[in-house]
């Protein structure tokens, strides 16, 4: 049984993080509703006083000044966090195109996977944001990069969430939406599934073309 978080319920959990910036969350939904897990807030694993906030609350919060300032004080900007997540991967979570450009020209890794395999291109993929997404991909973000422990992929969360945009793009990219989980599903699966016939049309017509070749 699948146990991942939808984009709804990410959303209050988002807020709640807003407060509370130590805050650890292992709440989680039924198999129907498949999202990204919300980044949780931890410390730096090389967090520096002198710095004040750490890179990862500065990219959760969409602080340019501060991630600017931070980099130019020699910050590495692919840190990780206790949960293994870089700056790159908060800043897609929430779809910040001008962050993410901000980080990937500061020599950000696109494809850094956190400790459950998540990357940033699956972070964006589950949220209403075409423009992140097209820019990762762009910068080599690699869509056919499945989770350590489901074998998700980036299309499978846009799937999902209903993000037919995102899909389109993601398709575009090569995102191969022949994948399966391991339970056998694939990116039309998870879209029949989740009442989301757009998305699932575009799928079912691009994987018989796909076949045809």
């Amino acid at each position: 049984m699948h146990t991942i978080m939808s984009r709804n319920f990410r959303t209050c959990l988002l807020l709640i993080l807003s407060v509370f910036v130590f805050l650890q969350t292992n709440c989680k939904s039924g198999r129907e509703n498949k999202g990204v897990e919300a980044p949780s807030k931890s410390y730096s694993v090389n967090s520096n006083p002198d710095l004040g906030a750490s890179i990862h609350e500065a990219a959760m919060k969409g602080d340019l000044v501060r991630i600017s300032q931070l980099l130019e004080r020699g910050w590495n900007v692919d840190t990780l966090d206790q949960d293994g997540r870089t700056a790159l991967i908060y800043a897609a979570y929430n779809g910040n195109t001008n962050l993410l450009r901000l980080l990937i020209q500061n020599g950000a890794s696109v494809n850094l996977r956190d400790i459950n395999g998540s990357t940033a291109l699956m972070m964006a993929s589950s949220g209403p944001y075409p423009d992140a997404v097209k820019l990762l991909l762009d910068n080599q973000a690699d869509p056919n990069i499945t989770d350590r422990n489901e074998h998700f992929s980036a299309l499978m969360y846009a799937s999902s969430e209903g993000q037919l945009e995102v899909a389109k793009i993601l398709l575009e990219y090569k995102a191969d939406p022949f994948l399966k989980d391991i339970d056998g599903d694939n990116a039309l699966n998870f879209a029949k599934m989740n009442n989301h016939p757009e998305v699932a049309a575009l799928l079912k017509s691009f994987m018989e073309k796909s076949q045809e070749k």
